[in-house]
């Protein structure tokens, strides 16, 4: 979801839908930031889309009527907004991205919404203007059934396995379409900047061991959310990508010198280089936050206090 904002996203000057295969198109998103991503979809014997953040437009010659499928691969809203576009069809999401999609109260517990009050007014910058959550307003969605982990989805002549990759959200995933080669990664998206496990409830192991899971299956053609298909050194592009959790761990640890709070942390242009999003600086302080408990557990990072963190 959140990949989108502050972040640079491939431009391209050709068509709007690309065929990676036969039957399994690339549907372009017809705008470059929130609250749009790529799609996929499968011109089958059932037709489906996997991800709706496309836009109308780039939805268009997909004739949505036709479609009988709509598969989330998570609740955040660039990929679920055009949900309502499809009429006739069936939508299917892993069940732990069930509760933040039909109720309002479970999506802003997964986001962290919650904890807005608790942060200290240390760093206002942080609540400014997320109280009133007017940039991602509420809305329910319909589910129609789950799909898990090792599922095979037959679509007539294509068939495609589920792959479970939690870290970006719990209940986060990915299609592996084994005769074609092509593996879907949905928000593992190999933006340069890195993972984004902003939520609450985002997992930075969880997120490293699912990028490893792409990275054994080896596809020819990889596919994400937010950047073109791609189809050269896909092994190496997903290993830099890995890679930015742990540069960004050592960047926190070049402040912790001397002892800091998290809310003291945020701002320092660790993770966001600019804080021109209302919820940047929330999303920084909860991935901030992951990275100090994972160094506490390595003891690479001593808690001297009830709120600071030091080198230990």
């Amino acid at each position: 979801m959140f990949a989108a904002v502050n972040r640079r996203y491939e431009r391209y000057d050709n068509a709007m839908i690309i065929e990676l295969a036969p039957g399994i198109k690339f549907v372009r998103a017809q705008s470059a930031g929130f609250p749009y991503c790529h799609s996929i979809l499968i011109d089958s014997e059932i037709r489906a889309v996997i991800d709706t953040g496309a836009g109308d437009k780039a939805f268009a010659p997909v004739e949505p009527e036709r479609v009988d499928l709509v598969i989330n691969t998570h609740y955040h809203r660039d990929h679920t907004a055009g949900n309502h576009l499809f009429p006739k069809a069936r939508v299917l999401v892993h069940p732990l991205e069930y509760p933040p999609l039909v109720d309002e109260e479970a999506r802003r517990y997964y986001a962290g919404l919650h904890r807005i009050d608790r942060i200290s007014e240390i760093n206002p910058m942080v609540i400014k203007r997320t109280r009133s959550d007017k940039i991602i307003p509420p809305r329910i969605f319909k589910v129609d059934g789950f799909l898990t982990d090792g599922d095979t989805i037959d679509f007539g002549h294509i068939q495609a396995t589920v792959l479970h990759l939690p870290g970006h959200t719990p209940g986060h995933i990915g299609f592996y379409f084994e005769r074609e080669g092509i593996v879907c990664g949905a928000d593992i998206d190999l933006i340069p900047s890195g993972p984004w496990y902003g939520d609450y409830l985002s997992n930075l192991d969880d997120f490293e061991a699912s990028i490893h899971r792409i990275i054994e299956l080896k596809p020819r053609i990889y596919c994400c959310a937010h950047r073109k298909p791609l189809r050269d050194n896909i092994q190496e592009k997903l290993l830099q990508y890995l890679n930015t959790i742990g540069d960004t761990e050592d960047k926190v640890a070049e402040h912790l010198s001397h002892p800091l709070s998290l809310d003291e942390l945020v701002g320092r242009n660790i993770i966001y280089k600019k804080y021109d999003y209302p919820y940047n600086a929330f999303w920084e302080r909860n991935m901030i936050e992951k990275h100090l408990e994972r160094m506490v557990k390595k003891e690479r990072v001593v808690q001297v206090n009830e709120t600071r963190y030091q080198l230990a």
